[in-house]
């Protein structure tokens, strides 16, 4: 149990004996040496109280058998003890009248210390059923029951342990859902990859033996099996490093090499390189770069990741005669770029998984559509990388009527 200083003691003595002297002093008007007599006996018997005090508290039985209701019954009597004792102290010093005023006072004290032995019962029994309240709570939490709440019926220290017992609780369930989602996804995550891998190492692996065993003769056919082989592989490795980049960014690791970068020749740069698979696929690919537009302090290589991501799913999804347009517009503080297709869409229900790892909204889906690779990483890294850059990337699409896929940088560096 805390003990308060030494001074504090000296303080309520001093006080104490201050007070009745000069209440004594103006309703009696009393001699110099009843005074000092006076003064004297309340030093002494204050010093006597506080010391009586402190054994009670330091007892063990006190302090820690007693019930909150008990103890308070023991103070209230110390109290009317206190009263009692003082009062007869003073009878004998002859400040009270041992005849008449003597038994008036012990009476008095009596009906007072009936009626504080009450209020000290009430107040107890209020105080031990919060704290009788709170301590079923915890038993609840401690049992796993975490939505377990206690009633706030008070502002006084009482009420702010039951807000803040309310407060933890509701942490501590946030924090379990958390944990559960996080245990899904790592399932799910867990799924994923070992699909996406078994499927090209399988197919790699069948190709291979197959030439081993000489079940393909022919030297063509061989020469087409290794190449067919070496793209499954080239899918693994690629699969290997989206994975060890997502580590990078879920971990923090991710280091950005940021300098003052023309963003309109990023963009050109990258959308000229997408030129050739478009023209294949028979797509419109168009690009919209404002011109003289200000340098943004960014790591250029990782926004031409997320610009490669996004225009690897536009032109995905994009179906013979459809069309891919970048735009990139200068907006004051900040650089936009949109990348927006004609493509099949994303149903509504699925715009907010799209950020997800290996998520795909159709799971019929093979990794590889229109001859592009997918990892079902790409968008978890975009945002990832914009994240780091302290900018924001959205999309916008309705299912049948294309997508736009929307990133925001800022110029000057944000370090997130």
């Amino acid at each position: 149990m805390k003990r308060l200083p030494a001074t504090t003691d000296g303080i309520v003595l001093l006080a104490s004996a201050g007070a009745g002297l000069l209440l004594t002093y103006i309703l009696l008007n009393p001699s110099g040496s009843d005074v000092r007599d006076l003064a004297l006996y309340l030093i002494i018997g204050g010093l006597a109280s506080l010391a009586t005090t402190e054994l009670l508290l330091r007892n063990r039985i006190v302090s820690g058998a007693l019930k909150l209701r008990q103890k308070m019954v023991v103070a209230s009597a110390f109290v009317l003890a206190v009263g009692f004792i003082n009062t007869i102290g003073l009878s004998a010093l002859m400040f009270v009248n041992s005849d008449h005023d003597l038994p008036m006072l012990i009476a008095i004290l009596a009906f007072a210390g009936g009626i504080s032995v009450y209020v000290a019962l009430r107040l107890a029994s209020r105080l031990s059923h919060s704290l009788e309240t709170l301590s079923a709570g915890v038993k609840r939490i401690s049992e796993g029951e975490l939505s377990a709440r206690v009633p706030v019926d008070s502002n006084d220290e009482i009420g702010g342990v039951s807000r803040s017992f309310n407060s933890m609780a509701e942490n501590l369930e946030q924090a379990k859902e958390r944990q559960r989602q996080l245990e899904e996804s790592r399932k799910e995550l867990t799924a994923a990859i070992s699909h996406d891998l078994r499927t090209p190492l399988a197919s790699a692996r069948a190709m291979l033996e197959a030439i081993k065993d000489n079940v393909v003769e022919d030297p063509s056919e061989q020469r087409d099996y290794v190449k067919r082989s070496l793209h499954e592989i080239n899918i693994l490795a690629d699969l290997v490093n989206d994975l060890f980049e997502l580590s990078l960014i879920d971990a923090g690791a991710l280091t950005l090499e940021r300098s003052q970068t023309p963003l309109q020749d990023l963009v050109l740069e990258t959308v000229g390189g997408f030129a050739a698979s478009a023209r294949q696929k028979g797509l419109n690919l168009s690009v919209d770069v404002e011109e003289e537009m200000e340098r943004v302090v960014i790591d250029g290589l990782r926004i031409r990741r997320v610009l490669v991501n996004l225009l690897q799913n536009a032109i995905k999804h994009t179906p013979p005669d459809g069309s891919v347009t970048v735009v990139a517009r200068d907006e004051g503080d900040e650089v936009r770029v949109d990348v927006t297709d004609t493509g099949t869409g994303i149903d509504e229900d699925d715009l907010p998984k799209i950020w997800s790892r290996f998520f795909r909204a159709d799971e019929s889906r093979t990794r590889e559509l229109d001859g592009l690779p997918s990892s079902g990483l790409g968008l978890a890294i975009a945002r990832g990388i914009i994240d780091l850059h302290g900018g924001w990337i959205e999309a916008t699409s309705e299912k049948g009527r294309g997508a736009r896929f929307s990133f925001g940088l800022p110029k000057t560096a944000i370090v997130t």
